[in-house]
């Protein structure tokens, strides 16, 4: 099972570390890693760098993009894959600061449905991985 994040970074962020990522990466797994008692130390700077997802508009896109397709289902905030035949079982959350998907797949499909537009930056910081949206697929 993986848990990816994903996070909506800044153009100007982009630029600067769209060819080595592992700066971003760090700064935001050091943010993931905090307590509750000192996120507000690197929250400003979490703010910095990431823009805000439009949770509705994506909302409505998911739904709309997987409706008809007997592996899906939404219960409430959440979309579901469940896949028999290809073995994926995978969850999407959407929040306005981040998504989270938890997924059986190395790239669940939910990938697919979002915008490569956006400046999407992926972590999985469990595993250790991370990578631009824009590049995977």
């Amino acid at each position: 099972m993986r848990t990816f994040y994903l996070f909506k970074i800044k153009k100007s962020y982009f630029e600067l570390t769209k060819n080595n990522p592992y700066n971003l990466y760090k700064a935001i797994e050091n943010i993931y890693y905090l307590k509750a008692d000192q996120l507000d130390y690197l929250s400003i700077f979490f703010h910095q760098i990431r823009d805000t997802f439009n949770k509705k508009f994506l909302d409505n896109n998911i739904y709309e993009y997987y409706k008809n397709k007997y592996t899906y289902t939404k219960v409430k905030d959440a979309h579901i894959i469940n896949d028999y035949y290809t073995d994926e079982k995978s969850k999407l959350i959407i929040n306005p600061s981040y998504m989270y998907i938890k997924s059986t797949k190395n790239i669940p499909t939910f990938l697919k449905a979002i915008t490569k537009k956006d400046y999407v930056f992926v972590c999985d910081f469990i595993n250790k991985d991370y990578f631009w949206l824009e590049e995977l697929l």
